[in-house]
C-alpha cells in the first residue's frame, strides 16, 4: 500500500505518524536530540520512518520545524540547534524520489486543525496556541498563508505594550506572547499578588492554578485573567481586522481553561474589533497534541497532488 508520513519535530518530543490517506494507521514518538547542534534528528526520523513503514511505498513526507520556512529551508531553529538549513534536501538524502514538503510546526497545527478539527468546513481561519509561548497560522481561501519569509504564523510577537515592560525572547519588548501565554500570566500574576491577599501567596503559581483559582472567585487570579484576555483580545482584534477570517480558534495549553477563556475573549474582542468584523466565530481547538503530524501528513499529500498536475499538463 502506499503511505504517507506526517512528522511534527518539537523541542523536547518528535511525532511521527504514517497515514493511509486521512487515516492515521500508527504513530510514534522519540526524544528530540539535540546534541551536536541537531546533528542527529534527521537521521533518528529516517530511521523511525523506516521501521514503520513495513512493507508500504512512502508516496510523501511532511515535515513541521519550529522555525520560518522558505522552499523547504527552514530559516533558523534555535530551539533545536539549527541555522538556516535545508532540511527537503537533507531529508530526501534518506528517502530519494520520495516528495518532501516541510513547514513552520505552528502552521503545520493550523493545517491540521483547519482539515480535520474546529476549523473544518471553513475557507479562512486563525490557529492561536497559548502554550509557553504564542504560535499560530493563517488558512485564506482554503490555503496556508506562508509569507515572503515563512513568518505568517508568528503572531506571539504583535506588540500589545509601548513601554518597554516586557523583554521577549525574540530580543523585542511587550509582545502578546509576554502577556497571554502561560509564562505571561504567571508575569503578571507574580507582580499583582504582592502585599495581597490571595491563594497564590500559597501555592506554585502555574497558569493551571490562576485558573482554576479564577473560577473560584480568587479576586487576584480574576484580575489576572481580565489582564491577559485584554491584551489577547487586543492583538486578536488587530489581526481579523486585516485578514478578516471566518473563524478564530485558540489551542495550546493555556486555552484548556476552557470556556470560562474563549467566552471572556470573544466578549472584549467584540468590543474592540471593528464593526464589520464583531461576528467573527470563536472556537476552542480539537485536534490536540496531533495537529501538526495531520497536518504535515495533508500538506505532503497536496503537494503530490500538485506535482502530478504538473506533469499531466
Amino acid at each position: 500500500m502506499e503511505c504517507v508520513f506526517g512528522i511534527d519535530i518539537g523541542g523536547t518530543n518528535i511525532k511521527i505518524g504514517k497515514f493511509y490517506g486521512d487515516e492515521l494507521a500508527e504513530s510514534r514518538r522519540i526524544k528530540t536530540d539535540k546534541s551536536d547542534v541537531g546533528a542527529n534528528i534527521l537521521g533518528d526520523v529516517a530511521r523511525v520512518v523506516r521501521e514503520m513503514r513495513g512493507g508500504d511505498e512512502i508516496a510523501g513526507i511532511g515535515i513541521g520545524v519550529p522555525g520560518p520556512v522558505v522552499g523547504g529551508v527552514v530559516l533558523g531553529a534555535q530551539n533545536l540547534g539549527w541555522k538556516e538549513f535545508n532540511v527537503e534536501e537533507e531529508l530526501g538524502k534518506f528517502f530519494p524520489g520520495v516528495v518532501i514538503r516541510v513547514l513552520n510546526d505552528a502552521n503545520a497545527a493550523a493545517v491540521g486543525e483547519w482539515a480535520y478539527g474546529s476549523g473544518a468546513g471553513f475557507s479562512s481561519f486563525i490557529l492561536m496556541t497559548l502554550g509557553t509561548g504564542i504560535g499560530g497560522g493563517l488558512i485564506v481561501d482554503n490555503e496556508l498563508v506562508e509569507g515572503a519569509s515563512g513568518s505568517t504564523g508568528e503572531i506571539g510577537h504583535i506588540r500589545v505594550g509601548y513601554h518597554n515592560d516586557r523583554l521577549c525572547t525574540c530580543g523585542l519588548y511587550d509582545c502578546i506572547e509576554q502577556y497571554a501565554s502561560a509564562t505571561g500570566v504567571v508575569i503578571t500574576a507574580n507582580r499583582l499578588r504582592v502585599g495581597r491577599e490571595t491563594i497564590l501567596n500559597e501555592i506554585e503559581v502555574t497558569a493551571k492554578n490562576i485558573f482554576d483559582h479564577a473560577k473560584l472567585g480568587d479576586e487576584v487570579c480574576l484580575e489576572v485573567v481580565n489582564h491577559m484576555v485584554e491584551k489577547l483580545a487586543s492583538a486578536l482584534a488587530a489581526i481579523t481586522n486585516t485578514v478578516n477570517p471566518e473563524v478564530i480558534v485558540l489551542g495550546g495549553g493555556v486555552s484548556k481553561a476552557g470556556k470560562f477563556l474563549l467566552d471572556r475573549v470573544e466578549k472584549r474582542f467584540r468590543e474592540l474589533a471593528f464593526f464589520s468584523v464583531r461576528n467573527t466565530k470563536f472556537a476552542l481547538a480539537e485536534m490536540g497534541n496531533a495537529a501538526g503530524m495531520y497536518g504535515c501528513a495533508y500538506e505532503a499529500r497536496k503537494k503530490i497532488c500538485k506535482l502530478k498536475d504538473s506533469a499531466l499538463n
